[in-house]
């Protein structure tokens, strides 16, 4: 099979060649860590030192993450994996730019202060045999994890050769992707049966999960990690700064656009031109989801008629610093801040929501206690989309005209804008604990890995 899959993996790579090029050229994606795509790594590594250090007895747990959200739903767990077992080591992997960056940020490479020995990343191989066999070569991993659903057939049949057990956490399965993997359904039921646990975020989604083959008595229903790593705290560290650099004042009303897709800044920049004079303490925040997305993020703001005031051009500490004007939007065109200017606000609009693009995190505000509102496409948070507006702790806007109305009516009441956030951060807070019960499984499966499944 493995050669096969190499084959069509070559043919597509070659079919997708120019759209990358474009892209690339376009973006600046998809230019760097081409090496450790095709699974070569650094030769000096320590992998290779500490697993050869036979009186470390260590064991390594690989951990996939695609992109930004999977790894920052996993920060706790990690902690708490090394702190509950010190002959264990952790290996992050990432698949994007923006994953990849975020990953060496929170995990810095050995020379940094903030350094630690037991934590590495690394760019996740393309599914080529050679790719995957060479990444497998250099960390040999104990464990592999996988978040959410990252499943690919080489990784998955080489780590069962080597009996190496995979486990599936925060598994997550849309209605739509369902669908699509019912067309080859015979190579995901392949794929999952290899599979020696999974925690499921939901039954619904544990449903899914069997249609598509997964064994039932493999699985447990475990709400996301996203509610643990939530934080429920009033103050987040660096957000003074970040609101002395950017003029924000505590007279200000700060509405935040979280986490956009491309175009809904227009809806978020038309309503703040509305209800601006109204409410003249009213100010706007927008942080694109994509860093790439800035430039046409900028464009939208000039031709309203405002003035843009970028992050990027505000750092901390700055001393020529004015109180943002009713004529500026302020951009954060950084990564990792977006927290920060949450807590700034006194609501926020939710993004990738009102495009067809699955939702951005919601749970993050929410647990902040504000006043959050998205589109109608969530379905990446449907289990916190239906839990926050069944409890009246969230609001869904179909349009530029409802997203204006909520606004409006949060700037006129903010007693009930206040309740709403209250009632949201109950809410996340009542699905907390996911992190203990992942971290005793995934430890008993490291000590007493289970027989090959067929």
């Amino acid at each position: 099979m493995g050669l096969l899959l190499d084959i069509c993996y070559f043919v597509a790579l070659l079919c997708a060649l120019p759209v990358l090029l474009v892209k690339s050229w376009r973006t600046g994606k998809y230019r760097t860590d081409w090496a450790a795509r095709f699974g070569r790594y650094p030769a000096n590594s320590e992998f290779r030192i500490q697993n050869s250090d036979l009186k470390l007895k260590l064991k390594r747990i690989a951990i996939h993450c695609v992109s930004v959200g999977e790894l920052l739903s996993v920060r706790g767990l990690v902690d708490k994996l090394l702190a509950a077992d010190e002959q264990l080591d952790i290996v992050i992997t990432t698949t994007t730019d923006t994953g990849t960056a975020r990953a060496r940020e929170l995990y810095p490479p050995a020379g940094h202060a903030n350094h630690n020995p037991r934590i590495r990343t690394l760019r996740y191989p393309l599914d080529f045999s050679f790719a995957v066999e060479s990444f497998y070569d250099h960390v040999r991993p104990d464990l592999v994890v996988l978040v959410e659903l990252e499943t690919w057939p080489n990784f998955i049949r080489v780590a069962r050769g080597r009996r190496i057990p995979v486990a599936i956490i925060n598994g997550r399965l849309t209605q739509r992707s369902t669908k699509r993997y019912l067309l080859v359904r015979p190579i995901v039921a392949w794929m999952l049966r290899k599979i020696t646990w999974f925690g499921i975020q939901t039954q619904t989604i544990a449903t899914r999960f069997e249609r598509l083959g997964a064994p039932r008595d493999r699985m447990a229903i475990l709400p996301t990690l996203k509610y643990d790593t939530a934080d429920l705290s009033d103050r987040i560290p660096g957000a003074a700064a970040l609101a002395a650099a950017c003029g924000i004042t505590p007279d200000h009303r700060l509405f935040v656009g979280g986490s956009t897709g491309p175009g809904e800044e227009d809806p978020l920049l038309a309503t703040y031109l509305k209800l601006r004079r109204p409410f003249p303490a009213l100010r706007l925040a927008i942080a694109p989801r994509k860093p790439e997305t800035v430039p046409d993020v900028i464009a939208a703001i000039e031709l309203a008629g405002l003035k843009v005031v970028r992050r990027t051009q505000r750092p901390d500490g700055a001393t020529t610093t004015s109180p943002l004007t009713p004529d500026e939007v302020l951009l954060l065109d950084t990564l990792g801040e977006l927290k920060k200017l949450y807590s700034l606000g006194f609501g926020a609009f939710v993004g990738r929501s009102l495009v067809p693009l699955g939702g951005s995190d919601m749970i993050e505000v929410a647990a902040m206690g504000k006043p959050c509102c998205f589109g109608p496409h969530t379905h990446n948070f449907a289990e916190a989309v239906e839990l926050l507006l069944t409890n009246d702790a969230a609001a869904t806007v179909q349009n530029e005209e409802e997203l204006g109305r909520i606004i409006e009516r949060w700037l006129a009441d903010p007693a009930t804008a206040a309740a709403t956030g209250s009632k949201a951060r109950s809410v996340i807070a009542q699905q907390r604990g996911s992190t203990e019960k992942y971290v005793a499984q995934l430890l008993a499966i490291l000590r007493n890995p289970p027989a090959n499944t067929p």
